[in-house]
């Protein structure tokens, strides 16, 4: 426990810990998760192409899509993953079970690790945290001068069919406020760079009871903090709204990317 945290954001960690440490089928329903870590992988590819990072911290690293990757494109490089979950670092530990990975249970938001690092990554877990702009500090405080961070989180328009599905059913919707890409640019911490990208993407679904099953599946269902749970005649209502209505989510994705101001200096074999 930190002097920043309160009842509510220690009871809300561990809530989001419990329900992604209890995600079993995370593998089988996180579509939209595999297509950002390698939406994200190909822009740390081409960030990197001329400064190769050696030291990499993954925060919210889930059962290992980013995880793999970057141990796969940086083979040289020691790389960190952590997650807030246990049993998602359990999977992921199996995910990359030949490789020389290092993992720890970790709150990103506070980090408990010592830099620095040339590149820091995270495939939507930004939008778990209570306080992105003091986490965002803390994390690129970590970096060396020059490193990089490069995250990807959920924006304003993410959800928005089931959004409107309880809008116009008067019931009760736990979807997160996420942030507009005008708020996530302003709340870069000084003493650097940073810039954001926003793509879109569709991931179709049969009904929205698969929708809600998926969100459960991968351990999203934690709703946000002044939420009311729905009545079962309401969830019902809204859950027919969708069907009739929509036959996908959109997911609108923030891609961040933050360069931390230093001269950068180079290692030597001692």
């Amino acid at each position: 426990m930190t002097c920043a945290d309160t009842p509510n954001d220690i009871l809300r960690r561990n809530s989001i810990a419990a329900r992604f440490d209890a995600a079993e089928d995370y593998d089988a329903a996180a579509h939209i998760q595999r297509r950002c870590a390698t939406a994200l992988m190909d822009r740390i590819q081409t960030a990197t192409a001329d400064h190769v990072p050696t030291s990499i911290l993954e925060f919210g690293c889930g059962t290992g899509f980013l995880t793999a990757q970057l141990a796969n494109h940086f083979p040289q490089a020691s790389l960190l993953a952590t997650d807030l979950a246990p049993g998602m670092i359990a999977r992921a530990r199996q995910r990359l079970s030949g490789e020389a990975t290092r993992f720890h249970v970790m709150d990103a938001e506070h980090p408990d690790t010592s830099g620095p690092f040339d590149l820091i990554a995270s495939s939507l877990c930004l939008q778990w945290f209570s306080n992105r702009s003091d986490g965002l500090r803390r994390l690129c405080d970590l970096l060396a001068p020059q490193g990089r961070l490069m995250v990807t989180t959920l924006l304003q328009d993410s959800l928005d069919e089931w959004k409107q599905a309880c809008l116009a059913e008067g019931a009760p919707c736990g979807v997160p406020d996420y942030p507009s890409a005008q708020t996530v640019q302003t709340e870069w911490p000084p003493g650097g760079a940073g810039t954001w990208e926003v793509l879109t993407l569709h991931d179709p679904v049969d009904s929205a009871r698969m929708f809600l099953r998926g969100l459960r599946q991968i351990g999203a269902s934690v709703p946000r903090v002044d939420s009311s749970p729905a009545s079962t005649a309401a969830l019902r209502r809204a859950m027919r709204h969708f069907d009739r209505t929509s036959s996908s989510v959109t997911y609108q994705i923030g891609i961040g990317s933050f360069v931390k101001s230093g001269v950068k200096t180079e290692r030597t074999e001692p």
